[in-house]
């Protein structure tokens, strides 16, 4: 689904939306759901999990208090909402931070994020309460984190080098996506940066003075509802954020050292262009 949001004015759209399939079809059919998603080098949405896992409906917040509350977990915090790279997470348990980003009004001038949390290692009693997981090749599955933060959060702008099975559980999440050859169009810092898969450009404010070719690259205006996972390929840039109070889960495929690394020697190219001063590299949109 299209996010009907006003800021969707500014953004260059791709003239197509993010194709979707309902998890029982791809289920009835007998695809491997991760060679599917694989081979199509392009994000899916799928759809109506619920439909095939109705268990995965009982993740909300109070479902993550009965299992998790009394739990101590590490949260990032902002002066922002917009947390663009790991900042110093600090101690508290799983209870209290709901009850503080759930108050109305908060005095503490900061804003907190549990995100990125192994579930494997910090969080093993929601192990078997994942589902879906069991439909992925068992021996490409990677990390499983867990994102559970308050509405108004958002990411910067990144990517990542392996693909992601993104679980959306309890509220709602939109995402910004834009495809791997927007890579020099969007200002990446530096290769030698502490974080470099990242930009300081932000869709949903831009500073077209400050990044001017950033105008050029062209966006899909996601909004995720509860029961979805999104599939999203490695090298895609992505932008999320939280609409409402959200639970979700993502699973990391493994990517082998070869593909990370020839993903990145994918983008030389698009130095290269930069440096030569045209483009001798098409788009594929």
């Amino acid at each position: 689904m299209k996010a009907p949001t006003p800021d969707s004015n500014h953004l260059n759209l791709y003239p197509d939306e993010i194709p979707q399939r309902k998890l029982k079809h791809l289920v009835d059919s007998g695809v491997d759901i991760g060679a599917f998603c694989s081979a199509s080098k392009r994000p899916l949405l799928i759809t109506d999990v619920y439909e095939v896992f109705p268990a995965l409906a009982q993740w909300s917040p109070e479902f993550l208090h009965q299992k998790i509350g009394d739990k101590i977990v590490e949260v990032n915090t902002s002066k922002t909402n917009v947390f663009q790279e790991y900042h110093q997470p600090i101690k508290m348990s799983l209870k209290e931070y709901s009850d503080e980003i759930q108050a109305e009004h908060t005095t503490s001038g900061r804003r907190l994020y549990l995100g990125a949390l192994g579930i494997n290692q910090s969080f093993p009693e929601l192990k078997s309460d994942i589902h879906f997981d069991a439909l992925l090749p068992q021996e490409r599955l990677g990390l499983k984190y867990l994102w559970y933060g308050p509405q108004g959060n958002t990411t910067g702008l990144h990517y990542d080098t392996s693909e992601n099975f993104f679980m959306q559980m309890y509220g709602l999440k939109r995402w910004l996506i834009s495809e791997p050859n927007s890579f020099l169009d969007l200002h990446p810092r530096s290769a030698l940066s502490q974080y470099p898969k990242i930009t300081d450009f932000n869709p949903l404010k831009p500073d077209f003075e400050k990044f001017p070719k950033a105008q050029k690259v062209k966006f899909y205006d996601l909004m995720m509802q509860p029961g979805s996972v999104l599939y999203v390929p490695d090298y895609w840039w992505h932008q999320v954020i939280s609409c409402s109070t959200v639970v979700s889960v993502n699973i990391w495929c493994k990517t082998s050292i070869l593909k990370a690394e020839w993903g990145a020697l994918q983008l030389i190219p698009l130095y290269l262009r930069n440096l030569l001063g045209f483009n001798i590299f098409p788009k594929r949109f």
